[in-house]
């Protein structure tokens, strides 16, 4: 008999399981590879910073690109060629006051939902081996590391929809300028639906459960001594 309602409960339990699974989403992922990034987006425009003069650019800079105007922010901006150009800040050590090291990056039209880029230290010459922080805001999200490569990659993409602001580029010692190269900004692919559970599964279950259970009341019903 026990075994019988086992039996019972468990098909009742398979039709209504399916109800509580539901994957849950990210908001803001982070990247380290560039190809990743790239397949993770529906579009996207980079800035390669070949058009600037050698030298000093005035600050703040107003860049624009297919779909995306942006300002960037540093005491002394400077362009370089080094195998393409770079944009950096030439200050170092807060040598101006707090902060005075940063090169911000304020995004101002086409609000971007994934922004990248190259992100590293330089020494006027070539790049230095320090950390580097890059935070994406909203959300104060930091990526680091110490790098001397000019190809070190951050990347973040929102999948919720809320757009990005700005970008706050800090080197890690008074030696080095903080760097940026081949930014990119573009929109997320939207993330792929959950899967939606079939709305007759969980009717079906419970329907299958029925005929079981009546063929069951039968079977005992006719192995009960008769008086």
């Amino acid at each position: 008999m026990q075994f019988h309602k086992a039996i019972l409960h468990a098909v009742i339990a398979g039709g209504s399981i399916v109800l509580s699974s539901l994957p849950s989403r990210a908001a803001v992922i982070t990247y380290t590879d560039r190809n990743s990034f790239l397949a993770a987006l529906s579009s996207s425009s980079t800035d390669n910073y070949n058009d600037l003069a050698t030298g000093y650019v005035s600050s703040p800079l107003s860049r624009s690109i297919p779909g995306y105007n942006y300002n960037a922010v540093g005491l002394i901006l400077l362009s370089s060629d080094y195998g393409s150009k770079i944009l950096w800040n030439g200050v170092n050590g807060d040598f101006y006051g707090v902060n005075g090291d940063i090169l911000t990056l304020n995004f101002t039209v086409g609000s971007p939902t994934a922004v990248g880029g190259y992100f590293f230290n330089f020494d006027s010459a070539n790049p230095i081996n320090d950390v580097v922080t890059v935070t994406a805001y909203p959300g104060a999200i930091a990526q680091s590391t110490v790098t001397s490569s000019a190809t070190n990659f951050f990347g973040w993409i929102d999948d919720s929809g809320t757009p990005f602001t700005s970008l706050v580029i800090k080197p890690g010692s008074s030696a080095a300028y903080p760097t940026v190269d081949d930014l990119i900004l573009g929109q997320a692919a939207p993330p792929p639906s959950p899967a939606e559970v079939p709305g007759p599964l969980p009717v079906m279950g419970a329907a299958a459960a029925f005929p079981i259970s009546r063929r069951l009341r039968s079977r005992i019903a006719a192995a009960r001594p008769r008086a």
